[in-house]
């Protein structure tokens, strides 16, 4: 976690308290629980990993009423602080305010400059009259929201319970200020946190009590003063784990990003040259892995001409550039008809998103590495060659489709033109012998009726639809030089009267079916 190694051995000397299984017997008193216990290695890659240099802010009360001479909480606390000054982040941010009846003013510096300044702000020996915890929380919470760090943290380090007689605002419990303080506490935005952590420097005080007071998020890390170090590694660990969730929290949805570097925009490439794949992490603070990495939207016949790594790591923001190119540049398809003609196909990349670091976010920070399921971005248009030859099938299928269609027509086109085979005979009245007309086929028939009659005439004979199976019907049209077209239906062997002409319907015996 330190990028100082001259600060690395304190750090490593507090961790080491941590990892003894101290932090899992502590009780979750506030309304968050404390940090998991875990290896530090594992803990201290996944923050360095995760968080980075991104800086928290820490506010450190320190009481210095007259009681912390007693038992001497206060020689201990003067002891613990310059190692956790030295274990803090080159980037972070810290103030601190001793109190008693007032309270130091927050005054955001850096871990050196704190350092410098440890015993210039804290007196040699606690001589305060008072326990003006409302006085220190005011100073913490305005300095706190000064700073531009999204996580922070207020360190409270006291033996005694609240005790402020001469200030009318925070002398108890009911008084008006700590709603106030409440607010400002809580009111902080969506994409930044606040935490109080207690340490009870003796037995029964009511440094918790405070804090439940002030803060919607707290813990109490210490009741007996017997653990400073540890607690104050504890509160800083914790700090960091809070920033982690928020990293992690920030990168939700978001994964990696494809582009085509080299391509014109709007030209297609030519499936010949050799192509540029980029793949860049849009993350913030996860590293991303594509797994089962591929090319898709390839036409049959079409391939890498080498293939594709299948798996690629990238830190976060991180790019990547995968050259390839297809071999052979000639797609083949199976057509209507044979030949080659041009194509343009639409390259995409595919594949798994995930992070490496799923496991410990879920572990360490409480919080799902909710990203993309696969990467994003523009495809990329090829222009190819596409050799067709005839598809047997299909011209296969396209001939039962047209008999399957054909057969329902045929049989409608048969039963609308029936075919005829026999013989009607037409007689006038006063005629010496009738006139035969002989049907055959499907054919429209006409008869010259002039030798029937006195005047020109004429007759039309067709078959009427009708049932294959049985004789067709026939239906006769007589037009005469004085009188209109006339019709009338005639069955098989049926005698009609038409136009003063009879006529008699004989089918042929080759007709009956």
């Amino acid at each position: 976690m330190m990028s100082n190694n001259r600060l690395g051995a304190p750090r490593r000397a507090l961790t080491a308290l941590l990892t003894t299984g101290v932090l899992s017997l502590m009780p979750a008193l506030g309304p968050c629980a404390p940090a998991r216990a875990a290896g530090a290695g594992d803990l201290e890659s996944f923050l360095d990993t995760v968080v980075g240099h991104r800086g928290a802010s820490y506010a450190v009360l320190v009481d210095t009423s007259q009681s912390m001479a007693d038992n001497g909480s206060y020689d201990k606390v003067r002891a613990v602080l310059p190692t956790f000054l030295k274990s803090l982040h080159p980037e972070d941010r810290v103030c601190l305010i001793p109190f008693s009846d007032g309270a130091r003013a927050c005054e955001m510096m850096s871990r050196d400059e704190a350092l410098e300044e440890l015993d210039e702000a804290l007196p040699t020996r606690p001589g305060g009259t008072a326990s003006n915890f409302g006085r220190a929380f005011e100073q913490a919470l305005d300095g706190l929201q000064r700073t531009g760090t999204d996580v922070c943290g207020v360190l409270l380090l006291s033996d005694a319970e609240l005790h402020a007689p001469d200030d009318s605002r925070y002398r108890d419990f009911e008084a008006s200020g700590w709603s106030a303080l409440r607010k400002q506490a809580s009111g902080l935005p969506a994409d930044r946190t606040l935490t109080g952590y207690g340490i009870g420097l003796t037995s029964g005080s009511a440094v918790e009590d405070v804090l439940a007071k002030v803060f919607p998020a707290y813990q109490m890390l210490d009741k007996s003063g017997s653990r400073i170090g540890a607690a104050m590694t504890e509160a800083q660990d914790d700090t960091r784990l809070r920033q982690a969730a928020l990293s992690v929290a920030g990168d939700k949805g978001k994964g990696i990003a494809v582009s085509w570097p080299g391509t014109g925009k709007g030209r297609p490439v030519s499936a010949g040259s050799d192509m540029r794949l980029r793949l860049t992490a849009t993350t913030k603070a996860l590293p991303v892995r594509l797994t089962g990495l591929r090319i898709e939207g390839l036409p049959q016949g079409v391939a890498l001409a080498e293939d594709l790594p299948r798996s690629v790591d990238l830190r976060p923001g991180e790019s990547r550039d995968l050259d390839f190119s297809l071999s052979p540049a000639t797609a083949h398809h199976e057509d209507w008809f044979g030949g080659a003609e041009p194509e343009t196909w639409h390259l995409s990349v595919a594949g798994k998103v995930s992070t490496p670091l799923a496991a410990d976010a879920e572990r360490y920070a409480h919080r799902g590495a909710d990203l993309a399921d696969g990467p994003a971005g523009a495809s990329l248009a090829v222009a190819g060659t596409a050799q067709t030859s005839a598809d047997a099938l299909r011209w296969a299928a396209l001939l039962v489709l047209l008999l399957a269609a054909s057969v329902p027509s045929g049989v409608w086109l048969l039963r609308r033109n029936r075919p005829v085979q026999g013989l009607v005979s037409a007689e006038a009245v006063d005629a010496r012998q009738p006139l035969q007309i002989p049907l055959q086929g499907r054919r429209e028939v006409t008869a010259d009726l002039s030798s029937l009659l006195e005047s020109t005439g004429t007759v039309r004979i067709k078959s009427v639809p009708g049932p294959l199976r049985e004789q067709p019907t026939i239906r006769l049209r007589c037009r005469t030089a004085d009188r209109p077209e006339r019709e009338i239906v005639c069955s098989p062997g049926q005698t009609v009267l038409l136009c003063g002409i009879e006529f008699h319907y004989t089918p042929l015996p080759a007709q009956r079916l």
